[in-house]
């Protein structure tokens, strides 16, 4: 008979148990809508601006905030499909945009980090604004969105360069002037007659005193070499070429030209130069040209492979107005590129030869 009262106290038991379990199960699912609204989440890039085929990391974030844990928390977002993500979640393909779906288990009061590699197979500029959080709940089953900003500048890809020889090897073009753009006063190659235009601090009085004493005559001046300062100006032509019919070799083309531009600028980042950068391009936020007058300076560099990023191969004004620009700045003693893929002709090339008066003037003809 006990063993009968025993048998109905341990199944009375089992009975509370089980009942207690489902109501706390469904209780849990009753608030689980509410448990939502206490979550923070964001989605970032570890970097604002990278190298075409370079890596970045997305940096997950979410706390929970409540004194309660939550389970199956799944987190959905789009991110572009050039951005190419390591396969360890769930992903799906829809329109050029990778869908994302991340599941988390998230402890009470804790904030937890989840990240991935991103490779970056294609120039362009690329954000994150939005996830949607779904989790199952009795009462509702509205979704949470949240709302947050994160940009990625993806730069064109970097040529391996040394510039001593010659960085436009790597395009198809010819040097139209090869002067060197400075004089360099520590630096003589001899002494020659002097020339009308000569600067008065060149006279060397001590050789004229002594060709004068040996029946020669006029004035003798020193004849300084010449060397670079590292001071780069790279102007880009956007306007296609009638032999050009092919969109894609145009397009090809082209990014290689952002590509040496890109290079350069990095080129001069690292090593203290100074590089403008004027480009006749369209701008994603519909800005139709791009300008940036020689300078240094990590910040300059950055801005100039930024609006790189952002440029649309398509032309925005004429490239005469970029030559313009430069001949009423007065740009002196600076190597100049020149990168196009039509012949320059008009007024472009007589503001071409205005440059060359006072700098070294390099066309690339793509």
């Amino acid at each position: 008979m006990n063993n009968i009262y025993d048998l109905l106290f341990i199944t009375l038991i089992f009975i509370i148990l089980a009942l207690f379990l489902t109501l706390a199960y469904v209780f849990y699912y009753y608030i689980k809508g509410r448990l939502i609204d206490k979550l923070e989440y964001s989605r970032d890039f570890s970097k604002d601006g990278v190298f075409e085929d370079d890596t970045v990391t997305v940096v997950e974030t979410i706390c929970n905030k409540s004194f309660l844990p939550i389970f199956f928390v799944d987190v959905e977002s789009y991110i572009h499909g050039e951005l190419i993500l390591e396969r360890d979640g769930l992903y799906d393909m829809r329109e050029g945009m990778q869908l994302i779906i991340s599941r988390f288990h998230l402890p009470p009061f804790t904030k937890t980090t989840r990240r991935r590699t991103v490779k970056c197979s294609r120039r362009g500029y690329y954000q994150m604004s939005s996830a949607r959080v779904n989790s199952k709940s009795i009462h509702s089953a509205d979704a949470k969105y949240f709302e947050f900003s994160s940009e990625l500048y993806v730069y064109p890809r970097i040529m391996e360069f040394n510039y001593g020889r010659s960085p436009i090897s790597f395009l198809s073009g010819t040097a139209e002037s090869a002067r060197k753009v400075a004089y360099d006063p520590f630096s003589l190659s001899g002494i020659r007659n002097y020339a009308p235009g000569d600067p008065f601090n060149l006279i060397n009085f001590k050789a004229s005193a002594k060709f004068g004493f040996m029946g020669g005559s006029g004035l003798k001046v020193n004849n300084p070499d010449f060397c670079s300062e590292h001071n780069f100006m790279i102007y880009l032509n956007f306007q296609p070429s009638d032999v050009l019919t092919n969109a894609e070799n145009y397009e090809e083309l082209m990014e290689k030209a952002l590509s040496f531009a890109a290079s350069l600028a990095s080129e001069a980042l690292k090593n203290g130069y100074k590089v403008g950068l004027s480009a006749n391009c369209l701008l994603m936020d519909g800005e139709k040209h791009i300008y940036f007058p020689v300078a240094g300076g990590t910040y300059h560099i950055e801005e100039i492979l930024k609006k790189l990023a952002k440029a649309r191969l398509t032309c925005g004004v004429s490239f005469s107005a970029l030559l313009e620009s430069g001949v009423n700045n007065a740009i002196a003693n600076t190597e100049i590129f020149l990168i196009t893929s039509v012949p320059i002709s008009g007024r472009a090339a007589d503001y071409i030869e205005s440059l060359k008066t006072r700098n070294s003037v390099t066309i690339i003809n793509l």
